[in-house]
């Protein structure tokens, strides 16, 4: 344990120290209060005594008097008031003493309420602590843990040594021919890799006289952080360089002295230690435990090399080389659009993609910002993109998460099946990656690339060295074997991830020259395309497979499929249903759960949670993960407007189903079940539901509700997404009409740079209007880009009695929720799912406890639970 973390543990302890003598102080406070009131005759005097008595508990108390709320303090000092004008005054007597004497004993016992509580949050998080983690479960659940986990652990591990430490030679020389081919297929195409040769060279050169700085330092941390390389602990190390500048200088110092010897670099003569991870998803991880200081010269290299790639590909995007899939118009076409409808040629040119006004244009937009080499970072400050993790997903920078970039490629495709289908009646798409492409890389299909692109021999040798990883299974024990890598890139490194874009760089141009133009929509290894045209999808599988045959690869079958809407299925094309997470696209053009593959993961999700059923706090953390995240980002949520109300609903239901799985004798209710394990381990019981759900911060369990994003956009999305171009074609339809009758009525203006012969001729036809209408339309791109939106979000209202209470939230508990939570007069600032939780459970939280939060802030060790929040999560094997 690092000493910041013993540090935090001493905190935790000695909060939960105070609290319990608090808390017995106060019980034993409050009961010669109500003694002495019970004993008293006269309603003034019992209310004066109960008025003296929480006055003279908040006075030794400097954390109540502090937090107190200004509602209840308020009241109080009137009640002082008030008691003195009743001396004289008759009129103050009877039933309204009365009433104060309530809810002043209510007071006090609302206080007692939250010192149980913190003191139950303590005892919740003592039993996360000491439970070290998940452990395995009981016998009983052994037999199943070896069939659903460990059988599978070995089966990969299998699988993977046959690749990676077996040589795949490929034909260096035919690789090269392709390449030369390939990249001479025009002009520009030579001039685009001709200025990409000479410009990696000159940065290999440069690179190796550059100073490592501690800016480079605290970006390659930062990237560090973000990637699932590193274990918890040695995590915790690199966080505490970045608070010691001496250390980081130090740091630094010998980073340049490994740049500076660059040829002599090896691994080191240990073995590498590596073990086998499971993630989330139920694969297999084997990750690399190296050492620090040897990680971040990699990850650095890693991110400066990466970033130069991606600036020379965009290059080749954006120029002439690169092929549209556009179907251009003839000089015909144009001078007759420009007269009949005044259409101006420039502003319907694909270089216009930073305001897209055509789903064209759009279209481009997108393929550059998210699809195009999106594996690799813009600048060194972009952390690392992930792939396939654990890791929750948040907006880095300017950059588009991981889970978003592929929600939005499920989007694209619904929102181009029913553009198609609507334009030309057919849809055609195909989707596949590799099997296990990171473990399968031949080095020499790797090497040979760089070499093309002009990486000088000194770098080839040391991307070499770095291939050649001395491996050891520390799961093998001392007797381990050391064996060297053959073949594959070592995982989460940001120098494994260039080398597999580079490679897969001129798959996406072979795709692009010669399959028409056509996109290579990609994420990682997992890629996908589609056209009206089946034949210009036979044409990119034909070309991907003569590729990934040359260079060593084979895909995936299982991940394999093509569906044609419209048509029957093109015989050149694999077969099989197109997947992902726990979708099918249908031949409908849709996407539906699979619900024999949720079933799969609701027995997995069982086990995982009884692996962890010694502590709740982590037994919740597993639940959040995989209900309210892994299941609902596998559904395809955030849905878009053309995944249609239809969708919604079957995520609704399916999340209900799993619910009804776990919980069976609880109904469902997940909260049921978590009273009932609260009441038999702590005694604590008749909870109100929106405590399990209450943010940690604020004293609750900080359960997740799966339901509520669902059901707050559910009334706004759109209920047929094919309505929408069918508007458009309606719109088109009465355009069209207006446009011919001002035409033949000479109403309209006649463009004077036209050509004059057409001022004459009959208006263009319907058929001839509608044409190119991705090209030229506005408002089929403003369909096309609404279907692509989220809806809008239900903003529930806010009640007078909830707005009071968040008025009287603690600036503390403010400062620690934020706009993650439920914060001070923060109705505004809070996001639609606080407010639902806060307008659905918050009346039962005032009734309980006087207000929205349930222990005093600044009580609980908040700390330590975000620290161990933090840690990544092993999932049982």
């Amino acid at each position: 344990m690092s000493s910041f973390s013993q540090t935090l543990n001493s905190i935790t302890v000695t909060k939960l120290q105070v609290l319990s003598k608090q808390h017995s102080d106060f019980t034993s406070h409050k009961q010669q209060v109500l003694d002495s009131v019970k004993a008293a005759i006269e309603p003034h005097e019992k209310l004066r005594l109960l008025v003296e008595g929480i006055k003279s508990w908040r006075s030794t108390d400097t954390t109540a008097e502090s937090t107190t709320t200004t509602s209840h303090s308020a009241f109080l000092r009137n009640i002082e008031k008030f008691l003195k004008q009743a001396q004289h005054d008759p009129s103050i007597g009877g039933s309204i003493i009365s009433e104060w004497e309530t809810k002043l004993t209510q007071s006090l016992e609302k206080e007692k309420v939250k010192f149980e509580y913190a003191e139950l949050f303590g005892r919740l998080l003592t039993e996360w602590v000491g439970s070290a983690g998940a452990k395995s479960p009981e016998k009983n659940g052994e037999e199943e843990f070896e069939k659903v986990g460990r059988k599978e652990m070995h089966e990969q591990r299998s699988t993977f040594e046959s690749y990676v430490f077996t040589a795949n030679d490929t034909d260096t020389t035919a690789i090269e021919a392709y390449l030369n081919d390939l990249f001479s297929l025009s002009k520009d195409s030579t001039n685009q890799l001709n200025s990409t040769q000479k410009s990696m060279k000159e940065f290999g050169n440069v690179l190796l006289r550059t100073t490592f700085t501690v800016n480079d330092l605290k970006l390659t941390i930062k990237s560090l952080l973000a990637s699932n390389l590193l274990s918890n602990e040695k995590r915790n190390t690199l966080e505490e360089f970045t608070l010691n500048k001496a250390v980081l200088i130090e740091v630094a110092d010998v980073l340049n002295m490994n740049l500076s010897s660059l040829p002599s670099w090896t691994w080191g003569t240990d073995a590498i230690p590596v073990e086998m991870v499971r993630h989330l998803n139920g694969k297999y991880r084997i990750i690399m435990d190296e050492e620090i200081l040897q990680a971040i010269f990699l990850e650095w290299l890693g991110l400066k090399w990466a970033v130069q790639f991606k600036v020379m590909f965009r290059e080749f995007f954006d120029s002439r080389a690169w092929k549209s899939s556009s179907k251009s118009l003839t000089k015909t076409e144009i001078e007759r659009r420009e007269c009949f409808l005044d259409e101006k040629q420039g502003a319907y040119s694909l270089d216009k993609i930073a305001s897209p006004i055509t789903i064209e244009q759009t279209r481009r937009a997108m393929q550059k910002k998210d699809f195009f080499m999106n594996q690799l970072p813009d600048h060194m400050n972009a952390n690392s993109r992930g792939y396939d993790n654990d890791q929750d997903d948040q907006e880095i920078d300017d950059q588009t998460s991981p889970t978003e970039t592929k929600q939005s490629l499920l989007h694209i495709v619904t929102t181009e099946c029913l553009l198609n289908t609507m334009l030309y009646n057919t849809f055609t798409a195909v989707r596949s990656d590799f099997a296990w492409f990171g473990p399968s890389l031949p080095h020499s299909s790797l090497i040979t690339v760089l070499r093309f692109f002009g990486v000088a021999e000194i770098w080839l040798t040391f991307f070499q060295k770095f291939l050649s990883t001395p491996l050891k299974f520390v799961g093998d024990g001392p007797l381990a074997k050391t064996q060297v890598r053959s073949r594959g890139v070592p995982i989460s490194h940001s120098l494994s991830d260039m080398l597999g874009e580079v490679l897969l760089f001129c798959m996406d141009y072979a795709v692009n020259q010669r399959a028409d133009g056509l996109f290579l929509y990609r994420v990682h290894d997992d890629f996908w395309f589609w056209n009206e045209d089946p034949t210009v999808c036979v044409k990119a599988w034909k070309e991907m497979s003569r590729f990934s045959s040359l260079v060593g690869l084979e895909f995936n079958y299982e991940k394999t499929g093509s569906v044609c809407v419209g048509q029957p299925p093109h015989p050149d094309l694999p077969r099989g249903p197109i997947k992902w997470g726990f979708l099918k696209f249908e031949e409908s053009g849709q996407f539906v759960i699979d619900q024999s593959q949720v079933d799969i993961h609701i027995a997995e999700l069982k086990l995982q949670l009884a692996a962890c059923d010694n502590s709740l706090f982590a037994w919740v953390q597993v639940y959040n993960k995989y209900v309210s995240s892994f299941f609902v980002n596998n559904f395809g949520s955030p849905p878009a407007h053309c995944f249609g109300k239809r969708h919604v609903d079957m995520m609704i239901s399916t999340l209900e189903r799993i619910q009804l799985e776990l919980f069976p004798q609880h109904k469902g209710s997940v909260t049921s079940y978590l009273a009932e394990a609260i009441q038999e381990r702590f005694g604590v019981q008749n909870t109100p539901a929106g405590w399990y759900y209450w943010p940690i911060s604020m004293g609750g369990l900080g359960v997740k509700n799966p339901f509520i994003p669902l059901y707050a956009i559910r009334d706004d999305i759109c209920a047929d997404p094919i309505t929408e171009f069918r508007k458009s074609c309606e719109k088109d339809e009465a355009a069209y009409i207006i446009r011919k009758e001002r035409w033949d009525n000479g109403t309209i203006k006649k463009p004077k740079n036209s050509d004059r012969a057409l001022h004459d001729a009959p208006f263009m036809s319907y058929e001839e209007y509608i044409l190119h209408r991705p090209q030229r339309s506005k408002t089929w791109c403003a369909r096309y880009n609404g279907l692509l939106g989220p809806p809008k979000e239900c903003r529930v209202a806010l009640t007078a009695e909830i707005e009071v209470s968040l008025n009287n939230v603690s600036d503390a508990t403010a400062s620690l929720t934020g706009n993650r939570g439920i914060s001070r007069g923060g109705w505004q600032k809070m996001n639609v799912y606080w407010r639902w939780v806060v307008a659905c459970y918050g009346e039962g939280m005032m009734e309980k406890w006087g207000g929205l939060e349930v222990v005093r802030p600044g009580s609980l060790p908040v700390g330590m639970v975000d620290v161990w929040k933090s840690k990544k999560l092993k999932w049982e094997r």
